[in-house]
């Protein structure tokens, strides 16, 4: 299973790449637990990405079935009331500092790497995205 990275964009906005991808591979079947365990997670990233937008992860989810390629799909995120530029420019200041000090998840992060991202505690990160990048990385 390859996802993208939580930078990476769609539509110009980190993260709805990566959810995408996870809605997708959950279609599929095989899709691990910890990964099934946070799709659409109200207290992980995907939760914080979804309120900001103000989508409910049914709308999402239902999005990704319906339009099958992602120019589709970013057609229909942009078009949803939530979305626009202020608010994109907003996340993608906001979502790569999830589990900073000061942010949302700093309490979590040195909690969740001994469970989930082992990784991060030979190589101490900054963020949950870069827990999540460098747990991913080859």
């Amino acid at each position: 299973m390859k996802l993208r990275r939580p930078q990476d964009q769609l539509a110009g906005c980190c993260w709805l790449a990566r959810i995408v991808d996870k809605v997708r591979a959950s279609q599929q079947g095989g899709f691990p637990l910890l990964y099934r365990l946070s799709l659409g997670s109200p207290i992980g990233i995907d939760g914080f990405f979804l309120r900001h937008f103000q989508i409910a992860f049914r709308q999402l989810r239902e999005a990704v079935v319906e339009h099958r390629n992602d120019e589709n799909l970013a057609e229909w995120f942009l078009s949803q009331p939530g979305v626009n530029a202020t608010t994109i420019a907003k996340w993608n200041a906001y979502g790569p500092k999830l589990g900073t000090p000061g942010y949302p998840g700093s309490v979590l992060l040195p909690i969740i790497k001994w469970f989930v991202y082992p990784k991060a505690i030979k190589q101490p990160v900054n963020s949950l995205f870069e827990m999540i990048e460098q747990d991913e990385a080859p």
